[in-house]
């Protein structure tokens, strides 16, 4: 089991690899539009990040640091954390690049190097659905959180189409009118990616249904969510609506 586990961190971290640069250029563009008043992103951490001075915040998955930047130039103590050199390499550059200092750290999001009570924020996006033992993970986040801390979490049901009929519709749909609507996605083998997603095991979860009752069981004293639907019409006229992606805020 501790085997395929390894194997299965090395696909993706390789697939990530190849992702590294031309995500971080998406990135980056995004953090040119993040910045601006009324965004999404900026009205979003400005209402959940921590009120204590210089929080010690963990963004996990950073990818190429579209947190640790954000929250860095918010006078937060970032600890970018990602299983993908490649995109480590790429966070370390963006990070300079915009004035912010942090600690790189590689490793798996399911079996974290810190100690307890260590972070007042973990952030993280579209790390979630890549992962083979969530339920897992979400223990080591709650572990490594002080008292009170929060886990703030953006993700979306990517692949529940694979299991899902409404989603199978909607999925296609999507592909006929938008296609893949990633950037910079050139020489990039996203076969390898869906491959994975096929057997992991939020793929088959719907969600944020499946996290919050987690983390209720869990014992979170705080939670709040957010959801993005996809709305569409079937072939009989029929309207549905699915949830495409969300936001979880948790409280420890």
């Amino acid at each position: 089991m501790e085997r395929r586990h390894m194997e299965q961190l090395e696909t993706i971290r390789s697939y990530w690899n190849t992702r590294a640069d031309g995500y971080s250029k998406s990135v980056m563009e995004e953090m040119e539009d993040a910045q601006k008043e009324g965004t999404y992103w900026k009205t979003l951490l400005d209402k959940y990040l921590p009120k204590a001075d210089n929080p010690k915040v963990l963004d996990l998955g950073c990818g190429p640091g579209f947190f640790t930047m954000m929250l860095g130039q918010r006078g937060c103590q970032m600890t970018a954390f990602d299983y993908s050199d490649g995109m480590l390499n790429q966070a370390k550059q963006n990070a300079a690049s915009a004035g912010v200092t942090a600690e790189f750290v590689q490793g798996d999001a399911q079996k974290l190097p810190f100690e307890d009570e260590t972070f007042d924020m973990i952030v993280t996006r579209n790390l979630t659905w890549n992962l083979e033992h969530p339920e897992k993970a979400y223990r080591e986040w709650l572990r490594v959180l002080k008292k009170g801390g929060c886990i703030l979490n953006y993700d979306g049901n990517y692949y529940l189409h694979y299991y899902d009929e409404e989603y199978r519709q909607e999925y296609e749909i999507r592909q006929i009118h938008h296609g893949d609507e990633h950037k910079y996605i050139e020489n990039v083998d996203v076969n390898i990616i869906n491959n994975v997603a096929r057997d992991l095991p939020l793929s088959r979860e719907k969600r944020p249904q499946w996290d919050i009752n987690l983390l209720l069981e869990m014992g979170v004293k705080g939670l709040e969510t957010e959801v993005d639907r996809s709305r569409f019409e079937d072939e009989h006229g029929k309207d549905h609506q699915v949830i495409d992606h969300f936001m979880i805020y948790a409280v420890k």
